[in-house]
C-alpha cells in the first residue's frame, strides 16, 4: 500500500515514478547552471516558480516548476524540447561571467546531442556529484585525484602548469592553465582545464 501511495503521489503532482529518478540541469533567473541528480534535490535548490528559467533532462525535454493545492514546488510534465540555441549561448555566457564555477572548458558543441551531453557531464563534475577518479601526469608521474577539487588542491601549489595533462572521468582530455587574474569570480590561483585532443589523435 505504501507503493501504491507513492506512485499516486508522483502522478499527482505531474510526474511518473521513472521521471523521478532522472537527473536534470537547470538555468536559474540569474543565469546560472545547476546539475540536480534527482527531481528530490532540483526541488530543494529552487524556492519560487520562476526561480528556475529553464530545466531539462539528458534527451532535452523541457520542465517548469509549479505549485500544488498546498503551494508546494513540484516538477510539472514535459512541454516539449529546450531551444538549444538559446541554451547554448546562456551556457557561454555562463562560463564567461564565472570561471570560478565552471573551469571545465570543452570544445565548442556542434550539435544539440554534443551540448546536452557536455552540459550534463561537466556540471555533475564541477558541482561535486558523486567523486569519481580522474587521471592526471605531472612531469610524467600519473596519479587519480577523486575528484575536480582534489585535483585543484593537487595543482594549487604549482609554479606552472605547463605539461600538465588531465583526463576526466568520460575521457576527455585537458591542458591545466591558470586564471588571469583580472578575470571576474577568479580568485588568485584559479586554474582552468581546457580541452585538447587526445595525444594519439593530435596532428601537431
Amino acid at each position: 500500500m505504501e507503493s501504491d501511495n507513492t506512485t499516486m503521489q508522483s502522478f499527482a503532482r505531474g510526474m511518473a515514478p521513472e521521471t523521478a529518478e532522472r537527473d536534470y540541469i537547470s538555468v536559474d533567473d540569474g543565469g546560472d547552471f545547476g546539475y540536480h541528480p534527482t527531481v528530490a534535490a532540483l526541488l530543494r535548490d529552487y524556492e519560487y516558480i520562476g526561480e528556475a528559467v529553464c530545466i531539462a533532462d539528458r534527451a532535452g525535454n523541457a520542465y517548469r516548476l509549479r505549485l500544488d493545492d498546498t503551494r508546494q514546488l513540484y516538477l510539472g510534465p514535459s512541454h516539449g524540447l529546450v531551444d538549444f540555441s538559446w541554451l547554448r549561448q546562456a551556457a557561454l555566457r555562463a562560463e564567461h561571467k564565472n570561471l570560478r564555477d565552471h573551469p571545465l572548458r570543452r570544445f565548442y558543441p556542434a550539435t544539440r546531442e554534443a551540448l546536452l551531453t557536455g552540459l550534463f557531464e561537466t556540471l555533475s563534475l564541477e558541482q561535486g556529484g558523486e567523486p569519481k577518479p580522474w587521471t592526471v601526469v605531472v612531469d610524467g608521474v600519473e596519479s587519480h585525484p577523486a575528484g575536480l577539487h582534489d585535483l585543484d588542491r593537487q595543482l594549487a601549489g604549482r609554479d606552472r602548469l605547463d605539461g600538465v595533462t588531465v583526463r576526466d572521468p568520460f575521457g576527455h582530455v585537458y591542458r591545466a592553465a591558470r586564471v588571469p587574474a583580472h578575470r571576474r569570480h577568479a580568485p588568485a590561483g584559479s586554474i582552468c582545464y581546457i580541452e585538447i585532443q587526445p595525444r594519439a589523435n593530435r596532428t601537431d
